[in-house]
């Protein structure tokens, strides 16, 4: 059952970013607010989406792990976006602003927190809560399989070398069109246009059967 709803998913996801890159491309037009956070937060944004539209190639290619492996930047490239447009970034964007130099050794001392920090972070801030909690879902369900990809684990040894379940990359790719989805809100509400929503309304109406709430 699920081959063939897979079968009918990858054109439609594939319908979906052709859609979201027409945004973006509008949204960069646009530009973020000329604030330094909201730009870091907007390039943050667009390299979650690359990382999801390169999951998805991989993945319709055959390229399963290593599309799997894609998922935990698209992740986090969002969640390091609401960090800074939402958390209290201030110090660390002083700090990065009085940097004499951004050499390796000074890049280490600059990076952001820790996922699991940031998110800390954004439950004590106004981001919305009803995404934040689908954020964490999300992270609590899949931290372990990211792991596993991102770091050439087991469950991403077995699955390369067997094969893995249409089920599974059908639930893999919903879930994280969903995280995509998020991403244009965010891109779009950074550039401070209200008008630049009014697409994504769009996309969700359009594409429903490929945005599922995060689920396991």
């Amino acid at each position: 059952m699920y081959e063939k709803k897979l079968e009918t998913l990858l054109p439609c996801c594939f319908e979906m970013y052709d859609f979201m890159a027409d945004h973006v491309e509008q949204l960069q037009h646009l530009g973020a607010v000329p604030k330094l956070k909201w730009q870091m937060a907007f390039q943050s944004g667009i390299l979650s989406f690359e990382h999801g539209l390169s999951s998805l190639k991989l993945i319709s290619d055959g390229f399963t792990s290593s599309g799997f492996a894609l998922m935990r930047p698209q992740y986090e490239s969002l969640i390091r976006g609401f960090w800074l447009m939402y958390a209290d970034t201030e110090v660390w964007i002083n700090k990065l602003l009085t940097a004499e130099k951004i050499g390796p050794n000074e890049i280490k001392k600059l990076e952001t927190p820790l996922i699991g920090e940031m998110l800390k972070a954004l439950g004590s801030s106004d981001a919305p809560e009803h995404i934040l909690s689908q954020l964490n879902d999300f992270r609590s369900i899949n931290n372990s399989a990211f792991n596993s990809f991102t770091h050439s684990g087991l469950i991403s040894l077995i699955g390369n070398g067997v094969g893995y379940e249409p089920k599974v990359i059908y639930d893999s790719l919903r879930n994280c069109n969903a995280l995509a989805a998020i991403n244009m809100q965010m891109l779009s509400i950074l550039t401070g246009h209200e008008d630049a929503m009014e697409p994504v309304r769009k996309m969700h109406h359009h594409f429903k059967d490929c945005l599922p709430i995060i689920h396991g």
